[in-house]
């Protein structure tokens, strides 16, 4: 008998071993093999309609240079009735390697629920890394600080460019304050050969721009823009400007990572001095604006949506507007065949800073100044079609 008993555990123990995997889609701007090769106890699939957990991942980046993760798990089939989610946010100061970790774990989190339900023989080893920030000694009282910088040299035997870039930022983000400056300055420097010929472009911008925000509620928000720049490629010598405004949030701010509709209003005033005088006559000029903004998107199983709508119009002569459209479409239409579609539309007629006089043909070609237009527009279409073997999960980096 006792002989029996210990055949049954065995042949128990090998059907609980040679048990089906449960099948994973997963959608995720992370790591992807990195998650893969640590949840091998999932068959990742490469199409959702097969998957028994559908594991989608929102990431967003804060001001201060931190990554935010959202974690939403779906089931299927057996497991329709379950769902999950779990956030994982990261510091400033984490690397990738200490991000996609806390990633993982919280991912393991959020299984937890299907595992079970699967009859899975649960061991999860968890590390201990979801303290809670507020609770931390934080000398800093969360301000950030960045200093970053560039130099590119590229020469050939008919061309020469250097061009070199520093950036100073000051960020403090709590759930109540957004708060950020940053100060920059760029330059380009093109030499072009041609026989006996030197053509040069210079090109510097200068600038420092500041923002203080308020959270009001979970819709509410309001702040104040204000900052000052030099670009030589505008003819703007030195614009100063001040900008009050406030924001709407069709959806509680806490859903940004999934869904976002918000309704912005921004009214400010600002005086600027131009290095030439402009096709209008101006040496330098007061200006006020006001803008209205719209921002949409959706991050969702069935694809992502996003489009920025936005208008200004001067004041000081209402003709003067400008009236701006971005949006990117990436929709799952059936099992591999996606469609995706890009576009932006700016409708110009605010060129208040173009200089006078004429453009010369090198002006033109070395985009040493701005050209008069009175609009500008790109659009791209693609479609993508995937089939053959449904499974997803092996990892293989050779060569």
């Amino acid at each position: 008998m006792k002989g029996y008993f210990t055949l049954f555990l065995l042949f128990f123990s090998l059907l609980n071993f040679s048990q089906e995997k449960i099948k994973a889609y997963i959608d995720c701007r992370c790591d992807e093999n990195y998650l893969k090769q640590e949840t091998s106890f999932l068959e990742y699939v490469r199409d959702q309609d097969l998957a028994d957990v559908e594991i989608f991942i929102r990431d967003e980046r804060n001001p201060t240079g931190s990554r935010s993760f959202e974690i939403t798990i779906d089931g299927n089939n057996s497991l329709k009735d379950i769902s999950s989610s779990a956030t994982a946010v990261g510091y400033s100061n984490d690397t990738s390697s200490t991000l996609r970790d806390k990633l993982l774990n919280k991912l393991k989190v959020a299984l937890v629920p299907f595992l079970e339900k699967a009859n899975y023989n649960l061991k999860l080893n968890i590390e201990s890394n979801f303290e809670n920030s507020t609770s931390l000694d934080d000398k800093w009282k969360n301000w950030v600080f960045e200093l970053s910088g560039s130099y590119n040299n590229d020469k050939e035997e008919s061309r020469k460019t250097n061009r070199y870039e520093v950036e100073f930022e000051i960020d403090k983000l709590t759930e109540d304050w957004r708060i950020g400056m940053e100060i920059s300055r760029n330059e380009s420097n093109r030499k072009f050969y041609s026989d006996d010929n030197e053509y040069t472009s210079n090109r510097k911008t200068t600038s420092f721009r500041g923002r203080v925000v308020r959270s009001i509620s979970d819709h509410f928000s309001a702040g104040v823009f204000f900052g000052a720049y030099q670009n030589t490629y505008e003819n703007i010598d030195f614009n100063r400007y001040l900008a009050p405004a406030i924001e709407y949030s069709l959806y509680p701010y806490k859903d940004v990572l999934s869904k976002e509709i918000t309704l912005a209003y921004r009214i400010g005033t600002g005086k600027r001095n131009y290095i030439e005088e402009t096709i209008y006559g101006y040496t330098e000029q007061k200006l006020t604006s006001q803008t209205l903004s719209l921002n949409i998107r959706f991050r969702q199983k069935w694809g992502n949506i996003s489009s920025y709508i936005n208008g200004t119009q001067f004041l000081n002569d209402g003709t003067k507007k400008r009236f701006s459209l971005r949006s990117d479409l990436d929709i799952r239409v059936f099992e591999g065949l996606a469609v995706r579609l890009s576009g932006n539309i700016n409708l110009i007629r605010e060129q208040y800073s173009l200089a006078a006089g004429n453009t010369s043909v090198e002006d033109l070609l070395l985009q040493q100044r701005q050209i008069a237009t009175d609009y500008r527009t790109n659009f791209s279409i693609g479609l993508s079609y995937t089939f053959g073997s449904i499974y997803n999960s092996i990892i293989n980096t050779r060569l």
